[in-house]
């Protein structure tokens, strides 16, 4: 279970960076000099554990990072990446094989001991590190790498789709338990994006993986689910386009409050973090716009008629 006053640290920050005359609604996170890292990186935390298991065979290596919650395996162009949650929470050093207490050091500097920097930024650092203490799963996606597609890095994309979503005036007429749903998604909806490339696998194991990572919370089962929807659906955009998933069955699995309304926020805000340029939202504004219309009228009559 989160510590009480961290679970109340995090909602405040998420309080404040929604904030129209808050920092991180004004800070140019498309920025060159926008570029969040870590006092002990993600690529040296990566080196350190192949050091540490390549006199293994990749059997026992797999079982040496495995139990502490990760694996280190090749991306589709032959990149180090991780795979999983790193993890010391509810282990003691002294119960640890010797093999292993090396692993547990570098779990522990990485997730329990790092800290987040931002060049010349030091209070969205500040944001950043309580972001991250309450959610230590999002350390891996600092300064992971995503397909050519993408001009950002899968920790800033989604600190861009966060800032997008939040300047979207829909978003500002919502009720704040469905503003605090919808930043938690944001935050956690790329959470397994294989690194380097494709992967359309990313919104399904999201939300799987959410529904555990949320547990820590102690919030309630029907927040994580919707949570979990908004994760799960937020490529909804692309399966309409392309035929595979029906308006009818969106507006059946998206009926209730305004979990449509609020995946339409974000993947008008996930299309403007994906290029500096602008030009994939320009592709596919007017699709988000007929998807939306349809969807949301299938809603309104699937409700009058209930």
């Amino acid at each position: 279970m989160t510590d009480e006053k961290l679970k109340e640290q995090f909602y405040k920050v998420l309080g404040d960076i929604e904030s129209p005359d808050g920092l991180f609604m004004h800070t140019d996170i498309e920025s060159f000099d926008f570029k969040p890292g870590l006092k002990y990186s993600r690529t040296d935390f990566i080196s350190d554990i192949i050091r540490i298991i390549s006199p293994y065979d990749t059997n026992v290596q797999t079982d040496m990072t495995g139990f502490f919650g990760f694996v280190i395996e090749k991306n589709a162009e032959g990149k180090n990446t991780i795979k999983g949650y790193p993890s010391v929470v509810n282990l003691d050093r002294d119960d640890i094989t010797p093999d292993a207490v090396k692993i547990f050091d570098c779990v522990k500097r990485f997730t329990l001991d790092n800290e987040v920097v931002v060049y010349n930024n030091k209070a969205m650092a500040k944001y950043l590190n309580v972001i991250v203490k309450a959610l230590p799963e999002f350390l891996t996606l600092i300064d992971k790498v995503q397909h050519k597609t993408h001009s950002y890095s899968v920790d800033v994309h989604t600190l861009k789709v966060l800032q997008g979503v939040m300047q979207n005036p829909k978003y500002t007429s919502l009720p704040e338990e469905d503003r605090r749903v919808l930043q938690i998604a944001v935050l956690l909806h790329d959470i397994t994006k294989k690194e380097g490339e494709i992967d359309k696998s990313h919104p399904s194991c999201g939300a799987k993986d959410t529904g555990f990572i949320l547990n820590k919370f102690g919030m309630t089962s029907d927040l994580r689910k919707r949570i979990c929807l908004i994760i799960k659906n937020h490529d909804w955009l692309e399966r309409y386009n392309k035929g595979l998933t029906s308006a009818e069955d969106f507006a059946d699995e998206l009926k209730n409050g305004n979990d449509f309304l609020m995946l339409a926020i974000m993947a008008e805000a996930d299309l403007k973090a994906v290029k500096r340029d602008g030009e994939f939202y320009e592709r596919y504004k007017d699709v988000l716009d007929r998807g939306f219309k349809e969807i949301s009228s299938l809603i309104h009559n699937h409700l009058s008629a209930a």
